[in-house]
């Protein structure tokens, strides 16, 4: 099977290599760079994630991990969404960014030789057969940490014997991961929540901010008092194909003479969603400033927790349409934000079913449940948000030990 996997493996980076003579796609999709490189010189820490959201949580992970570890390696992140490697170059602070290798032989030799990775940190996922083998072949040791996992199905024959640690999301993720891994020994797997939120355990700052290019990091302001709220419902992260179910949601709180802040998901729709308000002939002004009956404009990144702060309920976008997957709801759990969703909840179906049956999170139905969208008990999410803290501060206390045990001895500085 290991074989077969490796001819396969070899005959994509034939196919790959034909395409990249093609510019258009070569420069889409950097097909050159994944096969080629230049990598970073290593060695490094390598941690991996697929888009935005794991490259974001990734990154917050290799900053816990320098203020953790003494003497901590080089961290490498690589990524397979070019347009995530603007964002993570920005990092600095022995934080490096790349594209990730395409998973040829030939190119995850060029990429060993080159970045020397001394342990692969996999975000969620992403595993792909050659990056397991390699590291195989480059540690006498299982190397490979699955954090904040999601597990579903992978390609059939995959060595598992280098995974040594593994916190996955929930349960039912680690049950579908150990039926196919029971005989590789991954020590011993746990179930460690979602490390979107590992900032926020480690220091009451916010998960990956809820706009795909935003790169801020401020920190939560503390909860208004309820009678210092003045925002009914803040619309974040809503996308304009949503427009049809927002404007029933918004109509409904402009005629009971509501406030509302909308923050749209990209900055390029915030025209649209200006054309299409006034259309409906309903006010809209711009955040801060927030009237009763309109809706306030966010038209720039990195400002939803000090929405959040002041605000009573929340409706988080992406899940109004069938094909988006829900945005960030942790963000407004941890500001004690009554927080709904709509009918979809692609990408995060097991979380949203333990967070609605647990009474943390409100999903309505459609539109027409909006009215109900303020009946979660606070006590509720903060209860779930203690026990999430419990979870993730153990597994990444128990990841760091695996780490350190990866590392190399610290070289004796001569008197």
């Amino acid at each position: 099977m290991f074989k077969a996997l490796d001819i396969a493996r070899s005959a994509i980076g034939t196919a790959a290599k034909a395409v990249a003579k093609v510019p258009i796609a070569d420069k889409h999709f950097r097909i050159n760079e994944r096969l080629e490189g230049p990598w970073p010189a290593g060695p490094f820490l390598w941690l991996h994630g697929a888009s935005l959201g794991e490259c974001k949580m990734l990154l917050n992970l290799a900053k816990a991990l320098q203020a953790d570890i003494p003497d901590c390696p080089k961290i490498l992140i690589t990524t397979q969404k070019a347009e995530v490697l603007e964002y993570l170059r920005k990092a600095g602070n022995n934080i490096e960014a790349s594209i990730a290798p395409a998973d040829t032989p030939a190119a995850m030799a060029k990429f060993a030789k080159r970045a020397k990775p001394i342990a692969l940190v996999l975000g969620e996922n992403e595993l792909w057969p050659g990056y397991l083998s390699t590291m195989k072949r480059l540690s006498y040791r299982p190397s490979v940490a699955i954090v904040s996992g999601r597990y579903h199905a992978s390609i059939p024959g995959i060595d598992f014997s280098t995974v040594g640690f593994a916190s996955m999301q929930t349960g039912a993720d680690l049950s579908r991961l150990m039926n196919v891994a029971s005989r590789s020994n991954i020590g011993s797997p746990i179930i460690g929540g979602d490390w979107k939120l590992l900032p926020w355990v480690r220091g009451n700052k916010p998960s990956a901010n809820d706009v795909e290019t935003n790169d801020a990091a401020t920190e939560i302001p503390a909860t208004c008092d309820a009678a210092e709220k003045t925002v009914d419902t803040f619309f974040v992260s809503m996308h304009f194909s949503e427009w049809a179910s927002l404007y029933r949601m918004v109509s409904y709180s402009a005629l009971h003479n509501e406030s509302m802040v909308l923050a749209p998901r990209r900055l390029e729709e915030v025209g649209l969603f200006r054309k299409a308000l006034a259309e409906k002939k309903i006010p809209v002004v711009e955040w801060p400033q927030v009237q009763k009956g309109a809706v306030s404009m966010v038209s720039k990144f990195g400002i939803t927790a000090e929405v959040f702060a002041v605000s009573r309920t929340a409706v988080v976008g992406g899940s109004f349409s069938r094909w988006l997957g829900v945005h960030d709801f942790w963000e407004p759990l941890q500001a004690g934000v009554r927080t709904s969703i709509g009918p979809y909840s692609a990408g995060q179906a097991e979380n949203v079913a333990s967070l609605v049956r647990e009474g943390v999170l409100t999903q309505l139905h459609g539109p027409e449940d909006y009215p109900r969208r303020n009946i979660t008990d606070t006590r509720n999410i903060e209860r779930f948000l203690a026990h999430e803290r419990e979870k993730i501060e153990d597994s990444y206390r128990q990841f760091v030990e695996f780490v350190r045990e990866l590392l190399p001895p610290p070289i004796a500085k001569q008197p």
